[in-house]
């Protein structure tokens, strides 16, 4: 069965007649042009306040995480002595044990590793606004998260990622890629962006139709291409062109880019060595998306996210070493995203409900590390019971999309001052 058209169609972004991969030295350079973001979608609505615990308000979150007595191995709550061993203040340079401000969660050793080099930006208290009306259903909250609009109901526009590389030449595969799906994120109103579905060595039509270029061709006549003597066909026959271009050049940089001994426990991990390969091997994409599901914990979230959160931060260790070692790292920003935060007290499944006020990671060369906004009061919460807003989530974006060389204010629909992390 073939694949969608989409899933091997890429931004216009030129043909391919040669391979784009080179030496580190080359790659360096050919990355060196414009900062790439490498976006990580927290799908499912990831639980701030047990991803970054503020040591300061233990008291009240011990009692909101523990409304019962629960089984052995389902406490939400952590224990004061854990957590200081992943202890940090906004200032990166003070040692966990002693740090009295936040702390990660005992999962998260390998993001307290990235938080010490000084290029982590934590943001608190992350949340769509009020004023979004539908902010609690996972299909809005996400659509809002990759476009950076709100109340946009069943429109949907180009992503912020997209819109921000309009314009941009960036290389033989386009501008922007996802890996986790086709995504609106990728979209401009220029490019549709390229889907890939790791790992990307068996990238195709599908995996039972030659890569030969003569048989790929009357694989496309199969499915509908028209002969050439119409507008229309002569359309689909440059689709088809840049189609089997795209497909040359991914299993061309594949082929170059084994990255045999990178470490594969997630399939997060398989997104992120591809999307590894493309920089190393000089694709010029220069906008990316990765997706990790798993975090709509309503039911006994202690088996869940803390194995998800270590994934992350060990798949985002694996990801940048694997650039520095290329020589690959500058100018690359990833940043994570998920569609809300969860409620403040746990229920009575040893889970958290769909909430506000979550927590989001930016890390990178370029990054300035450190916490950016203030933590909600575990306290006092909005209207609807949830944690409080403290930096709306189109803040974040804008200081990316300004990074990336970006028209924020067009993009978002207003200005939003940076905060500063890059």
């Amino acid at each position: 069965m073939l694949i969608k058209r989409r899933n091997i169609l890429g931004g216009m972004g030129g043909l391919a007649v040669t391979p784009l991969f080179c030496n580190s030295l080359a790659a360096e350079e050919a990355n060196s042009n414009g900062l790439i973001v490498v976006s990580i979608l927290l799908s499912g609505g990831n639980d701030g306040l047990n991803t970054v615990v503020p040591l300061p308000q233990y008291g009240n979150y011990y009692k909101l995480r523990t409304p019962a007595a629960p089984p052995q191995g389902l406490n939400l709550a952590y224990s004061e002595s854990d957590l200081s061993l992943l202890a940090f203040n906004a200032d990166p340079k003070v040692p966990p044990l002693q740090a009295t401000d936040y702390a990660f969660t005992p999962s998260m050793l390998a993001m307290r590793d990235l938080y010490t080099t000084g290029n982590l930006a934590v943001i608190a208290g992350v949340s769509l606004p009020l004023a979004e009306t539908n902010a609690l259903s996972h299909t809005n909250a996400t659509m809002d998260w990759l476009t950076g609009q709100i109340n946009i109901g069943l429109v949907t526009p180009p992503g912020w990622l997209g819109l921000s590389l309009d314009g941009v030449k960036g290389g033989a595969l386009g501008a922007t890629a996802s890996m986790g799906g086709s995504s609106q994120l990728v979209v401009g109103s220029t490019h549709q962006g390229l889907v890939i579905n790791p790992p990307m060595d068996y990238f195709g039509v599908n995996y039972g139709v030659s890569d030969d270029q003569k048989k790929l061709e009357g694989a496309y006549k199969k499915i509908g291409v028209l002969p050439a003597s119409s507008p229309t066909g002569r359309a689909d026959q440059k689709i088809m062109q840049t189609a089997l271009s795209d497909i040359k050049t991914v299993q061309a940089i594949a082929k170059h880019e084994k990255a045999s001994s990178y470490p594969l426990q997630s399939w997060l991990d398989y997104q992120l060595r591809d999307i590894g390969r493309l920089i190393v091997g000089g694709a010029g994409v220069r906008g990316f998306l990765a997706v990790q599901g798993g975090y709509d914990t309503h039911y006994q979230q202690a088996l869940y996210q803390p194995t998800l959160l270590s994934q992350l931060g060990q798949s985002i260790v694996n990801f940048y070493e694997y650039l520095a070692a290329a020589s690959a790292s500058r100018n690359v920003v990833i940043m994570t995203m998920s569609d809300f935060g969860r409620r403040p007290a746990a229920n009575l499944d040893f889970g958290t409900d769909h909430g506000g006020g979550t927590v989001s990671f930016v890390f990178g060369d370029q990054v300035k590390g450190g916490v950016y906004g203030t933590y909600p009061s575990l306290k006092q919460f909005d209207p609807n019971g949830n944690l409080k807003m403290s930096v709306d989530f189109r803040n974040v974006l804008s200081d990316l999309i300004v990074a990336m060389g970006g028209d924020a204010t067009a993009i978002l629909g207003q200005t939003y001052p940076a905060l500063g992390f890059i």
